[in-house]
């Protein structure tokens, strides 16, 4: 499935060329991650053959199906990010940091179907929730409830501490008077 997502570089007769993919659900069940398992997000691929490599530049803009941090309800996340790689051929396959990765030269391939899910990951926000209102209402009041709930536990004293000895109340009305 992922094996359309190879650009063969070697045989590159242009020193241009654009590559359209479309990222939906089946894409993100073949990659096996547990971050994003649904979505659709269109991607291009401008590669650019220059003196000793190639440079990708990829963007990407649709949408992914995510869980919401507060309900726990699937939520629609925009993704609209770009990204460059640079690829050059090597002995073996070499990644070697973010932008820069060597093929095998023999091959000539490379495979973007990952870099393209890193750029929507990537994009996704640390925190997912939904907008204002827009949360599972049944799971809010929950929520609210064992947070409420939470709270006066954290309020509450633990029985037998800071319990006043009576002693000390006379004492205080003895000042009090004076």
């Amino acid at each position: 499935m992922l094996e359309k997502y190879d650009i063969d570089l070697k045989i590159m007769e242009v020193d241009e060329k654009v590559f359209a993919y479309s990222l939906d659900d089946n894409f993100f069940t073949a990659l096996e991650t547990q971050d994003v398992t649904r979505g659709l997000v269109e991607a291009q691929v401008h590669v650019k053959k220059l003196a000793s490599s190639f440079e990708l530049d990829m963007y990407i803009n649709g949408h992914v199906i995510i869980q919401c941090d507060r309900c726990l309800d699937d939520m629609i996340q925009p993704v609209d990010a770009n990204n460059k790689l640079f690829v050059k051929f090597g002995p073996a396959y070499l990644d070697e940091g973010d932008d820069l990765v060597i093929v095998p030269e023999d091959e000539g391939k490379v495979n973007v179907a990952w870099f393209l899910y890193e750029i929507v990951a990537l994009s996704i926000p640390i925190q997912h929730t939904h907008a204002p209102g827009e949360c599972n209402k049944e799971m809010m009041k929950i929520l609210k409830e064992h947070s409420e709930q939470f709270v006066e536990d954290e309020n509450s004293e633990p029985p037998g501490e800071n319990v006043i000895d009576p002693r000390w109340n006379d004492l205080k009305k003895l000042l009090n008077n004076n």
